[in-house]
């Protein structure tokens, strides 16, 4: 889902740019660090997370550039730490692969808004809209949170792509279908089930390090 600079105008490389930038350094300022980094075993987690997600972000898998998948890890992220430190972690995690691949960085703003803001914004949206109308139970919060969250999550993700690729690139329907939308429903259900795993294994094991999770309400007296 790295999509190439060549594929679009400059006027909106650089107007994505600016919109990303300006939401990068509002989710930096306003991220409860202290939380965060407030503890050992959170501080842990948020470096072997990390470098995990940094890996899977290497492994690409597509037909042609431009049209490959591979697992974000934003609902995970927003789950562990908070949307504003998924968001300024997932953008590091972005600019390390930019750098490792040697992709041009005018491309950042554009994929930024796909891969981060719109699942990192969509998965927070979840969370409260669940806390709100949904009982805290813990199944509710690994298979919502965690399962259909991580999923739905990167369905939007593929349908911002396929947007994009249609409408403001030089691709055709058929060729997005082709060589994109072929393999979409995998990476989907590969999101999905890390996500869900992931939360699950945390919040049984290691409670303490799930930012969103309050192992008193999921857990005692259930």
């Amino acid at each position: 889902m790295n999509l190439p600079a060549q594929f679009f105008s400059s006027d909106l490389l650089w107007l994505t740019n600016t919109v990303f930038a300006i939401l990068l350094a509002r989710a930096a300022w306003f991220a409860p660090w202290k939380q965060v980094l407030g503890t050992q075993i959170r501080t842990n987690a948020l470096v072997g997370l990390t470098l995990g997600v940094f890996l899977f972000w290497q492994l690409n898998a597509g037909f042609r550039p431009g049209y490959n998948h591979h697992i974000i890890g934003a609902t995970l992220f927003v789950l562990m730490f908070g949307w504003q430190a998924a968001f300024v972690v997932l953008s590091g995690i972005m600019l390390a692969t930019w750098w490792r691949a040697g992709t041009p960085l005018v491309s950042l703003g554009i994929n930024g808004l796909m891969m981060i803001a719109i699942p990192v914004y969509f998965s927070e949206w979840m969370l409260r809209l669940i806390r709100r109308h949904l009982p805290k139970n813990f199944f509710i919060f690994v298979l919502c949170n965690g399962f259909l969250c991580g999923g739905l999550s990167m369905a939007l993700v593929v349908a911002t792509a396929t947007a994009l690729l249609t409408g403001l690139s030089p691709n055709t329907w058929a060729s997005v279908q082709r060589n994109y939308l072929i393999a979409a429903p995998i990476i989907i259900f590969a999101e999905a089930f890390a996500t869900g795993a992931l939360i699950t294994a945390f919040a049984v094991s290691k409670p303490e390090a799930v930012f969103n999770f309050d192992a008193d309400e999921y857990l005692t007296g259930k």
